[in-house]
């Protein structure tokens, strides 16, 4: 194995060859991750998927960088219909080893050359969240229609299937939630979950019957041979008259029970219908408002999920044709091995610690830093001032503004600073710099030159006028001395 420092080889013992660093703890969770990654390929093979996720993601914990678990963890999620999961994978593996023999590049290709894959993860994803939102409120028809979307677009998805299940469990379907739960057993063998959901209504996965085909729950039509005709009846044509004046009888009676009895009960079911109706619109308009209020505040919580995931992401992925964090901190690691401090505190400059996800990486980060930017300080200082001693002050105040970003605020850097704005001629710059040293650096001796060579006055005079600048109305009242002109 290389060595986690230098990269060189390393000796049986674990101890590099060149740095003579100990290795073994690395090795050992190595071994471990491998381990873990036998076990889940294992899994994988007879499509206990969710099983060998499982393993998969241990294998990563102790070794990131494991080409092969994290391709297959990726081929996995694709497996269960988890497209962009799968895509994370592949991206970061591609990232961390970088040769052409990876699969995560031929896996990331095949993606990126159907752009409509990238649109269906999107969509399904949305669906899926919204479905669980409603889930969540007790509007299962509307989470229902949301998850039918999602199995459309995306029918392989067993997380789907799943909550498909439980939706028809807790509508009392259990036909159609045991169908739902063989839908993801069959994409995934031995999910645990989908056991679990059978068990609860009463089934074992062997032991399940098959389901009865469509038209086999047609109803049968024998009894339709059985109906005979009648054997008598009256001919409609005989006597019309007397029906006739039966009609006109039987409208006279229905006329006047309508005026009598129908409208004055019609009324006054009118007058109750529309103050219940007016009830029941007040209720739902405070209901709907109430829907409204959770939708909104819904949708700022997935807001804040949204960008706290973009800002996980892009430890992994960069934005904008920059690098990713971790491709910084892994240029940074080796800018800082050669050693150049320089390259590696503007690599170190581009991360920002809070985001990085380990513990581990933060301590490196850390460790580079307090190293690197002091180093880095006093080399740009030093090219600063080779460049302003050869009046080359463009060039000189390019270095004195690194070196001042990476020292925690040198005044001895920023008076070279103000000196530079003062020989191209942005005095504002240059005094705005002078005044903060004379009120803030504490240090006599910068004082006096900020004073003399930098305002051309006394340094009671700079004093006074840096209180002036700051609103102060007192200056300090011992003897000055003279002004000198020539430059520092």
């Amino acid at each position: 194995m290389k060595c986690v420092r230098c990269g060189h080889n390393t000796g049986n013992d674990g101890f590099c060859t060149s740095c003579g660093f100990d290795n073994k703890h690395i090795k050992k969770a190595h071994n471990t991750a491998n381990y873990y990654y036998n076990l889940g390929l294992e899994k994988a093979g007879i499509r206990d998927l969710s099983g060998a996720a499982t393993l998969l993601g241990k294998a990563l914990t102790f070794n990131k960088a494991h080409k092969d678990a994290r391709n297959l963890l990726g081929l996995v999620y694709y497996e269960m219909g988890e497209a962009g999961k799968a895509y994370i994978q592949w991206k970061i593996s591609s990232q961390l080893v970088t040769i052409e023999e990876n699969l995560a590049n031929l896996y990331i290709r095949q993606m990126e050359e159907h752009p409509a894959v990238f649109e269906s993860i999107n969509e399904s994803a949305k669906k899926f969240n919204l479905a669980i939102s409603y889930a969540k409120q007790g509007s299962d028809d509307l989470a229902m229609i949301q998850i039918k979307k999602v199995l459309t677009l995306t029918p392989n998805f067993v997380r789907g299937h799943l909550l498909f299940a439980l939706l028809h469990m807790r509508a009392g379907d259990k036909n159609a939630a045991k169908k739902d739960l063989y839908n993801a057993l069959a994409i995934d063998n031995y999910n645990t979950t989908a056991i679990r959901y059978l068990a609860e209504i009463g089934e074992k996965p062997k032991d399940a019957p098959e389901f009865i085909s469509e038209e086999k729950l047609k109803p049968e039509n024998d009894n339709l041979k059985n109906v005979r005709p009648v054997d008598h009846y009256e001919d409609p044509n005989r006597e019309q008259w007397k029906q006739f004046v039966y009609m006109l009888i039987g409208l006279a009676i229905g006329v006047v029970a309508m005026f009598v009895l129908v409208i004055p009960s019609v009324k006054a079911g009118v007058s109750v219908d529309y103050n219940n109706l007016k009830k029941q619109y007040t209720q739902t308009v405070e209901e709907k408002d109430g829907e409204i209020s959770g939708l909104q505040e819904d949708k700022e919580s997935l807001q804040k999920e949204n960008d706290d995931l973009k800002s996980s992401l892009s430890v992994y992925e960069g934005s904008d044709g920059e690098d990713s964090m971790y491709d910084s901190l892994l240029k940074a690691t080796r800018q800082y091995s050669i050693p150049n401090y320089v390259e590696c505190a503007q690599y170190l400059a581009k991360i920002k610690k809070k985001d990085l996800p380990s513990a581990t990486s933060k301590n490196m980060y850390t460790e580079m830093k307090d190293v690197a930017y002091p180093a880095a300080a006093n080399e740009l200082y030093d090219s600063g001032m080779e460049k302003y001693n050869k009046y080359q002050y463009e060039e000189a105040l390019k270095d004195f503004k690194k070196s001042y970003k990476y020292s925690d605020k040198s005044y001895n850097t920023l008076y070279q600073l103000a000196m530079c704005y003062k020989r191209i001629g942005e005095t504002d710059k240059a005094t705005e710099y002078f005044y903060d040293i004379i009120n803030n650096s504490g240090d006599d001796d910068l004082i006096r030159k900020a004073s003399n060579y930098g305002l051309d006055m006394t340094i009671n005079e700079g004093k006074q006028a840096a209180q002036a600048a700051k609103g102060g109305d007192s200056g300090e009242g011992s003897s000055g001395s003279t002004t000198e002109n020539t430059g520092n």
